[in-house]
This record gives structure tokens, C-alpha cells and sequence, in this order.
């Protein structure tokens, strides 16, 4: 009997290279959300440390121009801490986006995988169902070429 040959190979192949290339997107979105958090826990580690900078300074006497000077680096602080939000969100819904697109993708090779296993089982069948029927018909030409002996 013939190769069993799947004849949507070369698209579940092409399923396959694209999905290998969305994991690696959702891996460098996942890398990019990492390193976008790390930069937002930095800056709220700053602005911890403005704070302490802050009330230390308080205890003593007041310096204006030391406030003025501090009041604008805490304001450009929240204006980053704020931008990096919104960067960590962007980041976050970019992770899901590929993750979603990932899934899409696996599902879509797995029932390629799903219909090729069905079809070589069923090309197995045909090539059992035909060696039988070979089997079968050795028998029964042994069978006939047999002389056959009298019946007393």
C-alpha cells in the first residue's frame, strides 16, 4: 500500500513556524512588561525616598528655596511615575493580546494535529482491511488448488 502522506501538511507546518513566532512575541512582551515594572518600582522607590527627604527636612527649620527645589523634582517624580503606569498597562494588555493570539494560533495547529492522527488511523484501517483481504485470498487459493479426498 501506498505512504500515508497528509495532504495539509504544508499548511500545519506553516501553523506550526507561526506559532513558534507568536511565542516568541509573547516572550519579548513578557520581557518588555518585566523590565517596564522593574522601572515603575524604581521610581516609587524615589518618590519613598522624596517623602523621607521630606519629613526629615521638616524637623528642622524651613528652607524655601530647599521646598521649591523639592516640590518640583517630587512633581516631574509623579509625572514619570505616572507615564510609567501608563506604560506597565500598555505593556500588560500588549502580554495578552500575544497570549490570546498564542492560544489562536495552538489551537488552530492542534486540530491539524487532531484531523492528520485521524487520517492516518484511517489509512491504517484501509491497509489492515487490504492485507486481509490479500491473507484471504492466499487462503483460499491454497484452499482450491488442494486435492480433495474422497469421502468414504
Amino acid at each position: 500500500m501506498t505512504k500515508f502522506r497528509f495532504r495539509l501538511q504544508k499548511v500545519m507546518n506553516v501553523k506550526q513556524c507561526i506559532e513558534d513566532r507568536k511565542k516568541q512575541d509573547l516572550a519579548v512582551a513578557e520581557r518588555t512588561l518585566e523590565r517596564e515594572e522593574r522601572a515603575l518600582s524604581s521610581l516609587h522607590d524615589l518618590e519613598e525616598e522624596c517623602r523621607r527627604a521630606v519629613l526629615e527636612q521638616r524637623t528642622g527649620r524651613i528652607d524655601i528655596a530647599w521646598e521649591e527645589v523639592h516640590r518640583a523634582r517630587f512633581d516631574r517624580l509623579m509625572r514619570d511615575i505616572c507615564r510609567q503606569i501608563e506604560a506597565v498597562e500598555h505593556s500588560r494588555r500588549r502580554v495578552s493580546r500575544e497570549r490570546e493570539e498564542l492560544v489562536e494560533c495552538s489551537k488552530e495547529r492542534k486540530t491539524l494535529e487532531k484531523l492528520r492522527e485521524n487520517n492516518l488511523i484511517e489509512h491504517m484501517r484501509e491497509w489492515l482491511r487490504s492485507e486481509q483481504k490479500e491473507t484471504d485470498e492466499i487462503g483460499r487459493d491454497t484452499y482450491l488448488r488442494k486435492p480433495k479426498k474422497e469421502l468414504c
